[in-house]
C-alpha cells in the first residue's frame, strides 16, 4: 500500500489543477495500473486498473493527506508538490 500511496503522490501536481480528465497510472513496463481522477473539491480518488476504489488524497498547502477506500487516513506527505508532466511514466530512465 505504502508504495501505491508514493506512486499517487508523483501525480498529485497533475491533478491538483482542478476537474480535469483521469491521469492513467503505468507500472515501469509500461502496463497500466490504474487511474487518479480529480474532484470538484481539489481532492483526488483513486482506482486500481479494475475500477476498484483505493482511496482519496487532499492537498491544503504544502501537506498531502491519504485516506483509505473507506475514509480512514492512510498517510501523509509534506512538501512542495511534484512536476508532473503527464509523458512521464514512474521507473522510466531515459
Amino acid at each position: 500500500m505504502k508504495k501505491i500511496i508514493l506512486a499517487f503522490a508523483l501525480v498529485l501536481a497533475a491533478t491538483a489543477a482542478g476537474a480535469e480528465q483521469q491521469t492513467r497510472l503505468y507500472e515501469p513496463d509500461g502496463r497500466s495500473v490504474g487511474t487518479a481522477v480529480p474532484l470538484l473539491n481539489g481532492s483526488v480518488r483513486y482506482f486500481d486498473a479494475r475500477g476498484n476504489s483505493l482511496g482519496t488524497s487532499t492537498t491544503t498547502g504544502n501537506t498531502t493527506k491519504f485516506y483509505d477506500a473507506s475514509g480512514r487516513p492512510a498517510g501523509s506527505t509534506f512538501g512542495p508538490p511534484f512536476l508532473f508532466d503527464g509523458r512521464m511514466r514512474s521507473g522510466r530512465r531515459p
